[in-house]
């Protein structure tokens, strides 16, 4: 369950905030600013409700401290109307501010896009795969029947390239002139070289080899 901290010292206004948070969030509770860092380093909170007017410690001191290590959402509860001080909150490491009167339903929105918006998101896989070859793009590794395959830049160009739509048939010049950049004219030979090179080194470490094979007039392909 998301942690949640509210930093306030008028008791009426917590109990309210941890009444309507406590069916979906576990609440830390903090009445002064000396009280909040105190929670704050012992509990790392997904998220913190921080009231300005503080007893000991201002609100914009605790959010000072806090941003010197950490970037938890932070929505500051004040009954600051200026706009320019608004403006000086933001900048000042707040993601987002109400002023008080607020409503409840606008509170646990905002509540719920700074959260959304903070959780780490899955790392998608980064790797591309068919049969016994793994290729990664970001780290320029290749695995071939778990064995580790090193190549000049342009085979590694055209094995990804191949790899990333592995049931496709590609046509000569569309390898050379996306792998080379330049018109595919009077290129077949060097073209031809690299594919023979590419070949025949997946083969010589794959279990199952010729998994780059020719189709009669019109290019190359996985099997």
């Amino acid at each position: 369950m998301l942690k949640i901290l509210v930093i306030e010292d008028h008791t009426d206004i917590q109990d309210l905030l941890q009444a309507i948070l406590t069916p979906q969030y576990q609440v830390l509770t903090a009445l002064d600013g000396i009280q909040a860092l105190q929670v704050f380093n012992a509990q790392t909170p997904d998220l913190i409700i921080l009231d300005l007017m503080l007893p000991n410690i201002t609100g914009a001191s605790v959010l000072k401290t806090i941003r010197k290590t950490s970037m938890v959402p932070v929505i500051v509860l004040t009954a600051i109307q200026d706009k320019t001080n608004l403006v000086k909150l933001l900048t000042a490491g707040a993601n987002d501010y109400l002023t008080k009167p607020f409503d409840i339903d606008e509170l646990l929105a905002r509540i719920q896009v700074q959260l959304r918006s903070h959780q780490p998101q899955p790392v998608a896989s980064t790797s591309l795969t068919f049969g016994e070859i793994q290729l990664n793009p970001i780290t320029h590794q290749i695995i071939v029947a778990g064995q580790p395959l090193v190549l000049p830049k342009k085979e590694f160009n055209l094995l990804k390239i191949m790899l990333a739509h592995p049931h496709q048939v590609f046509e000569k010049a569309q390898l050379y002139e996306t792998v080379w950049g330049e018109p595919y004219e009077h290129a077949e030979n060097t073209l031809n070289v690299h594919l023979s090179n590419l070949r025949i080194k997946v083969n010589e470490l794959a279990a199952t080899p010729q998994y780059i094979i020719s189709v009669w007039g019109i290019g190359v392909r996985l099997v």
